[in-house]
């Protein structure tokens, strides 16, 4: 190979100094250098106290300064969490903490003032990070196929203005960066080559180990003689390859901020450091594995893979970077990423071909543990010093795609699909992405009916995320532990170990659960991460953090609610992503009924809510008594924010619930009860089910569908001729449809013992009633009369109001029909004198009907599409949405004389219903010839 002649001085021989030293470096582990750096550090120091440069010795204090707040940091941390200081070898993985875990960066910022217009080499990473992270970060997007890589001069263009990191001994004429490169070598006939290749970079590592098998280290010694030694270190050990990677342990005790892992006989090209350094500090590749030489799996082909760069004359300067599935030969790795790499191989998660590809190897891992890409970049046809491996003939495949095809060629097929570890395609439809946390194998038992149930929909890619070995858990455990669970004799995810290195809660737990979660998500891109992880747990903030960045919707699943939360599976992705989008209140309207309150809030107490905070609002009447307001007062709500209130005059029931509630914006809901209401303990479910299903799946047809009713009437009581016996079931299969005799219909009559009111239609009824009882109490110009309707004559109650709103606007409200004629809330009717209680006693029993129990309904409940849906009238009776809409349109050309709005138009707005015809006036005259006395102008209100 031909070098120039700066690089044959760089290195050249120095055998004296060599052979003086060669014994420091010949044992394997490394041993403790610590002594040397002591002597090393003296020397620096004597140095710069020989220094006049004002300048260098202000920065050298600053230097100092930073060194205190970082042991400072660290001291602390180690005290606060009560830990020991640890020794690692070789055989263990060691979590290498840099200073960005500790270091205050906005202080350091301060301490180290930039000049205007330069660029300083220290980055803050922690701003840097957040820029990387998210669903809007480049490599991600790229990975995703949704915006184009680099061409080889974008690149160059892109890192024109960054410069090389360095250390402390770099000078103008040997920049030495942060780097220890590691050469792994099993036979050591290219070893001079190589590692001439790496000494003679324009980015001059730092340290270079060279590792091999304890009966190739004379031969090694003897092969390297005459290069520069002064930063080499043999690394010998028996039967190293013994265990496949084992090797890459080495990596564990790497104290720079980056290790480059150069594979067998792979020499890079002399610029090719520098360029993957740089392009590690862009924003657009920080988070990402970085190569010319890799491999991408391709079913449709008919290799099973892409190379890249296939060929040297296929025009590569205008390939463009794109993400792969491997990164081949060589890799570059921050020190935060190394845990990845060395818990995969003390977990053992390997397969015949990840134990043969070592490239395969470290990308999976750091894609499946920290959400890192690998990405291949183009490289230049005709300036080889960036070339992954100058010895490469670019005309022919690289010796690791040649024995890749080899391997995929002799396998079967589902070998295909354990290697591409990356891909969302697997199902043939097209997959949105849905991430599980799960810590233990009990809570793997917990969510595996959920798990099974999303495995089972094509359109769904399922990942799941565990906590490591830390929890006795695996890649393999959880699918073979789920397959199980499932019943199949495979389960078709991705499982993604976090590899927790800790046992305790304690700060460093947060931390890395939090940057290896976001990292993870931000690589897949899940719309939703489902977990079950409790909210006074300090992991639940990290969990939280780490959704918030990546923009993934948090579903917070306590374990008690889990089996009845199997309806989440029905939903789309798209709008079970919806579900931390709205918020749903419980007011309850209450007198002098003290022992009725506590019924309702214990019944509503032990009900399941699916991790949400939900806000409680207790009304109280003006006769409300002292032991009721003591009992509303001391009363502990767990689940939200409890807010008390207290009329202090009479008013009608129809203003009492009127006045209960006034939504603050379109996702707010509200559950409006009585204290003689009753609460299954799964009311809550079927209610937030229900608004998924029908506000935020289909809400471009479910416009007309103003609430959702937690009752299952027993009695109709719209009839002029008073209430009836009602059972929707006998309804629907007189009517023709035994199909759906016990599934929910929607009806025409707003339910008055617990239901969701919707904010749209709930503004409009408030306005609606408002003008309505203005004008009885008024100049009584309004007559709205519903043909044939029981609520005609009560003036006071807001059920006459609400029934002629949705009379005339064709409204419906969905109610609940299962078997045995089970409800979400029951009303207890109780009479106040005993001699009625008495004698309606049989009466009053029709209201209190069954509360929903532990039953396959509710756990396996499926809403049918709104359309589907049974329709019954104001009365009770079949009906259709058409008819309803005939019907209201018919009565408000009778009560109003403003048109009917357009569809779509003026919507949730009742003022054309509110519009009173103009009247004749007749006067009375004694004579036909005498003048017409003066009328005096009378004000009318009209209200728009």
């Amino acid at each position: 190979m031909k070098i120039d002649e700066e690089d044959l001085e760089r290195a050249g021989t120095r055998s004296r100094r060599q052979l003086s030293n060669s014994k420091q470096y010949s044992v394997y582990p490394p041993q403790d250098s610590s002594l040397l750096d002591v002597k090393k550090s003296s020397h620096v120091f004597s140095h710069l106290l020989n220094r006049k440069s004002r300048s260098f010795f202000l920065i050298c204090i600053v230097a100092i300064v930073f060194l205190v707040l970082l042991f400072s940091n660290t001291f602390y941390f180690k005290v606060k969490t009560g830990s020991k200081p640890q020794v690692s070898i070789f055989e263990e993985p060691a979590d290498f903490k840099d200073s960005s875990h500790f270091a205050n960066y906005a202080l350091l910022n301060r301490l180290l003032p930039e000049k205007k217009g330069s660029t300083s080499s220290r980055f803050n990473f922690n701003s840097l990070d957040a820029v990387t992270l998210g669903q809007d970060s480049f490599t991600h997007q790229l990975s995703k196929g949704k915006v184009l890589g680099h061409t080889f001069d974008e690149l160059r263009r892109l890192t024109n203005n960054i410069p090389l990191p360095t250390t402390s001994a770099s000078n103008k004429q040997y920049r030495r960066v942060p780097v220890t490169t590691i050469i792994h070598t099993k036979t050591v006939a290219q070893l001079y080559i190589q590692l001439q290749s790496v000494l003679t970079q324009t980015a001059l590592p730092e340290y270079i180990w060279i590792i091999c098998d304890t009966n190739q280290k004379n031969e090694v010694d003897a092969r390297i003689m005459t290069l520069d030694r002064r930063r080499v270190k043999v690394m010998a050990r028996d039967n190293v390859d013994i265990i496949p990677h084992q090797w890459l342990q080495a990596t564990a005790h790497v104290s720079t901020e980056f290790v480059w892992i150069i594979d067998q006989d792979i020499a890079p090209g002399k610029r090719y450091l520098e360029n993957l350094l740089k392009l590690s500090y862009t924003k657009q590749y920080r988070s990402s594995l970085l190569g010319t030489e890799a491999v991408i799996l391709d079913a449709e082909s008919e290799d099973k893979i892409e190379c890249m760069p296939a060929s040297i004359n296929s025009g590569s300067r205008q390939m463009r970077s794109k993400a792969v599935d491997m990164v081949n030969d060589s890799w570059l790795l921050r020190r935060s990423w190394i845990p990845f790499v060395v818990n995969e191989i003390n977990m053992g998660n390997t397969t015949a071909a990840l134990d043969t590809f070592t490239g395969l190897f470290i990308s999976r891992a750091l894609y499946m543990n920290g959400g890192i890409p690998s990405i291949a970049l183009p490289t230049d046809p005709i300036e080889r010093a960036y070339w992954g491996d100058v010895r490469l003939q670019k005309t022919k495949k690289s010796a690791t795609c040649n024995d890749l095809t080899t391997f995929l060629h002799d396998k079967q097929s589902t070998v295909y699909d354990t290697l591409s570890y990356r891909n969302n395609g697997r199902k043939k439809t097209a997959t949105t992405p849905l991430l599980f946390y799960v810590d233990s194998i009990e809570n793997l038992e917990n969510l595996a009916t959920l798990l099974c149930k999303f495995e089972d929909k094509q359109e769904v890619d399922l990942h799941v995320a565990i906590s490591g070995s830390i929890k006795g858990l695996s890649d393999q455990q959880v699918k073979s532990s789920l397959s199980s669970l499932c019943g199949k004799p495979s389960v078709d995810l991705i499982v993604h170990d976090i590899s927790m290195l800790h046992t305790t809660p304690d700060w460093n737990l947060m931390s890395g659960l939090f940057h290896r979660l976001a990292y993870i998500m931000t690589a897949i891109q899940p719309r939703i991460l489902i977990h079950t992880v409790d909210q006074e747990s300090p992991l639940f903030t990290s969990i939280k953090s780490a959704g918030e960045i990546a923009d993934v919707t948090n579903i917070h699943l306590p374990t008690q609610d889990i089996s009845h939360a199997i309806w989440m599976a029905e939903l789309p992705i798209d709008t079970l992503s919806k579900w931390n989008s709205f918020t749903i209140k419980i007011l309850i309207n209450t007198d002098k009924k003290p022992h009725a309150l506590a019924r309702l809030l214990n019944s509503a107490t032990s009900a399941h809510y699916f991790g949400d905070d939900v806000d409680l609002t207790i009304l109280m009447d003006h006769s409300t008594d002292q032991v009721t307001q003591t009992f509303a007062n001391n009363f502990n709500w767990k689940r939200g924010t409890k807010n008390i209130r207290h009329r202090i005059a009479q008013a009608s029931k129809s203003h009492l619930f009127a006045e209960s509630w006034y939504p603050a914006n379109n996702d707010e809901y509200a559950i409006i009860l009585n204290n003689d209401v009753e609460l299954s303990r799964y009311y809550y479910g079927w209610a937030k089910y229900a608004i998924l299903r029908y506000r935020y799946m289909e809400s471009e047809k479910t416009k007309n569908l103003f609430g959702i009713s937690l009752y299952a009437p027993p009695l109709i009581e719209t009839d002029p001729s008073g209430r009836h016996l009602f059972s929707p079931s006998h309804v629907l299969t007189k009517a023709g449809y035994p199909e759906k005799s016990n599934e929910p219909y929607l009806m025409q009559w707003p339910s008055h013992s617990g239901a969701v009111f919707f904010p749209e239609h709930w503004r409009e009824f408030h306005d609606y009633i408002t003008a309505r009882t203005a004008d009885i109490y008024g100049f009584q110009m309004q007559d709205v009369t519903v043909p044939d309707l029981r609520s005609n004559e009560w003036i006071k109650s807001w059920r006459r109001y609400f029934e002629e709103l949705i009379y005339l606007r064709s409204y419906v409200m969905l109610y609940p029909n299962f078997k045995g004629n089970s409800s979400l809330s029951t009303q207890h009717l109780e009479l106040r004198k005993k001699a009625m209680r008495e004698e309606f006693t049989q009466a009053t029993a029709i209201y209190n009907v069954p509360l929903m129990d532990d039953n396959d309904e509710i756990i396996e409940l499926k809403l049918s599409d709104f359309e589907e849906l049974p329709v019954l009238d104001i009365w009770g009776e079949i009906s259709t949405h058409k008819q309803l809409k005939e019907r209201g349109s018919d009565l408000h050309d009778e009560i109003s004389s403003c048109p009917a709005p357009i569809e779509d138009h003026n919507q949730y707005d009742p003022t054309d219903l509110l519009c009173p015809f103009s009247r004749i006036v007749t006067v009375d005259v004694e004579n036909e010839d005498d003048p017409v006395p003066e009328l005096p102008t009378r004000e009318v209100a009209v209200y728009i």
